[in-house]
């Protein structure tokens, strides 16, 4: 029988809860950097959309969304409009984004150069190209690129949570079910694996044992996604209305 009991993980999605807003001001240097590399990671792919969907050439892409965080997050402007009260911190973001780019085009280039925070690994860029082609259209506007992406790595975040999960609690089959079943099919256009294949491969005694397996992960999933957007909210947003905003822009 599949467990039905859907307790949190206790995971908490730390690179955008507000209280990083916080470190970003603090005095002490190593933990503003380290907030500053916190926000980078998981805001990086959203700004890089953004900007390729500006028309930036791959590298150009790279290197604005570096100089990005290292001027605007760990230079503070970006600090200077964040309140938890006023919502997300993910229009924050791209609100600077969008100031960054026209001052960086009224200056060509010339911007005050801050102290750098790793962002973009080289070996990642190969990678998030090939994640734009799936979870960004090419009609996309640079907004709409920016906030699809946002979204596409809150799910992300809620799938590795997902992961960790069942494979640290002794239910590996579940998330290969669901990888098989549900993932891959949907992120690389491969055929679902069907139940009756997965049943015997996996160690499920008969193929619907297999389906309900993915059906409570699903459930598990959607729990964890509803637990991430709650840690990006600010202190009068609903997350009901984050999950029909992220409906949306995904599809």
């Amino acid at each position: 029988m599949v467990d039905d009991n859907l307790d949190r993980t206790g995971a908490v999605f730390t690179t955008t809860r507000w209280s990083l807003v916080g470190e970003l001001c603090s005095e002490d240097h190593d933990a503003r950097r380290a907030a500053a590399s916190a926000l980078a990671r998981r805001y990086w792919p959203a700004v890089y959309a953004y900007l390729r969907r500006r028309g930036l050439g791959r590298e150009p892409a790279a290197e604005t969304t570096q100089g990005f965080f290292a001027d605007v997050v760990l230079g503070r402007a970006l600090l200077e409009g964040a309140d938890p009260s006023r919502g997300k911190l993910r229009s924050l973001v791209l609100t600077a984004l969008q100031n960054y780019v026209a001052d960086v085009r009224r200056h060509e280039g010339a911007r005050r150069r801050a102290e750098t925070v790793a962002v973009l690994p080289q070996q990642r860029l190969a990678d998030e190209e090939r994640l734009l082609e799936h979870s960004v259209s090419a009609q996309d506007a640079p907004d709409a690129a920016f906030y699809r992406r946002w979204w596409s790595v809150v799910v992300e975040e809620a799938q590795r949570r997902c992961r960790v999960h069942f494979c640290s609690t002794g239910k590996r089959a579940h998330w290969d079910a669901y990888e098989a079943h549900v993932l891959l099919p949907a992120t690389t256009g491969l055929r679902p694996a069907p139940y009756s294949e997965l049943g015997p491969r996996l160690g499920f005694r008969t193929p619907a044992d297999a389906a309900a397996a993915v059906d409570y992960l699903k459930k598990r999933l959607r729990e964890l996604i509803r637990e991430v957007i709650a840690e990006t909210l600010g202190e009068a947003e609903s997350v009901e209305d984050e999950l029909s905003a992220m409906r949306e822009s995904l599809g």
